[in-house]
């Protein structure tokens, strides 16, 4: 116990999870770099991300353009369609100008890696947890996440309003809203937390950034807009639990996958109740706190993810697990113990 607690020994304990984490993040990024080059079109969505692209590039709408992908690869009930709000772009059209849009995704990860890891004292746990954690391994760093810019933007936006950052944190927030259905289920919460702090601007100037986002490309085409990122998933056919893809069983965790397995199927209208029924409680829990903030938007989020979705995936939980994280980061170190104070500037 001694040991453990005296200066050098939580600097060697800190320098290991600098090193775990540095060599984690590497393999990702090493992996991810070697599948883009490489094989560039693992999965369907790497040719949306790549179509998606060249169109925006040529003038075209993404939206209402036809996309063409193997019929091997391509998603059930999701063909035809990019699924992902314009932010997206911010990632993939840098790297898609240069070379495969998928290492755009290598960016996302950095950026969260960073800012899980700068979030506080206990940073360097949950970042390493998170990143070596096997489904974010098997789903964000080989077949692709396109929902790692909203994370990515998400966690430099929690990073930032830990900082007392308000305004610099509400551009995030609207980045993250622009870029991701999945980054819908923090707004409730950030709202609250905004609002409970007498902080209307920045939550005003967040939903302005989001619109600035969204808009250009609604206005494009909005039939088009909205069947592609909002209305396929509640159009498409339930799957069951289990079912066949390019790589064997794929699983669909959802209400609907469940229920779907054994003959059954529950109405849209009782579905979203239920999750309203659970947002309403969190918020009722909910103390104010950005800590807090991080804990009830990953447990909404993640209880959303299974019962709202026809078809869920295991990347759509990436974001709750990342806000767990970051609830687990933002906890104050151990003052007695002699640990660093702790970094939040939020109002008490």
């Amino acid at each position: 116990m001694a040991a453990t607690s005296s200066p050098h020994g939580r600097t060697s304990i800190q320098a290991a999870f600098i090193a775990a984490l540095g060599a984690g993040l590497a393999v990702r990024v090493a992996l991810l770099v070697g599948v883009a080059l490489h094989q560039s079109y693992l999965t369907d969505v790497s040719y949306y991300d790549a179509q998606a692209v060249r169109y925006l590039l040529s003038g075209v709408d993404p939206y209402g353009a036809a996309y063409s992908v193997p019929a091997s690869l391509a998603t059930p009930g999701a063909a035809d369609v990019f699924a992902y709000l314009p932010g997206v772009f911010s990632f993939i059209v840098p790297a898609g100008a240069l070379g495969p849009s998928a290492l755009g995704m290598v960016a996302a990860d950095l950026v969260v890696a960073l800012s899980l890891w700068r979030l506080g004292p206990r940073g360097a746990l949950p970042s390493l947890a998170y990143f070596l954690f096997p489904p974010v391994v098997l789903f964000s760093t080989y077949f692709v996440n396109d929902s790692l810019p909203a994370i990515a933007f998400v966690a430099v936006a929690i990073m930032a309003q830990s900082r007392g950052r308000s305004k610099a944190g509400a551009l995030l927030w609207g980045l993250a809203f622009g870029t991701s259905v999945e980054a819908w289920f923090v707004f409730p919460f950030y709202a609250a937390y905004s609002l409970r702090r007498g902080r209307a601007v920045p939550l005003a100037l967040s939903i302005l950034t989001a619109a600035a986002v969204v808009l250009p490309f609604f206005a494009w085409g909005p039939s088009a807009f909205l069947k592609d990122t909002v209305m396929f998933q509640f159009q498409r056919s339930s799957l069951p639990l289990f079912y066949p893809g390019p790589f064997g069983l794929n699983l669909n965790p959802s209400l609907q996958g469940v229920l779907a397995s054994v003959g059954l199927s529950a109405p849209l209208a009782v579905r979203a109740v239920l999750a309203l029924a659970v947002l309403a409680l969190l918020l009722w829990r909910y103390d104010g706190s950005l800590r807090g903030l991080a804990l009830g938007a990953a447990s909404f989020a993640a209880a959303s993810l299974f019962l709202v979705p026809g078809v869920s995936f295991w990347s759509y939980f990436e974001l709750p697990l990342m806000l767990l994280a970051a609830w687990y980061a933002l906890r104050p170190a151990d003052v007695k113990a002699g640990a660093p104070p702790p970094i939040l500037k939020e109002p008490r």
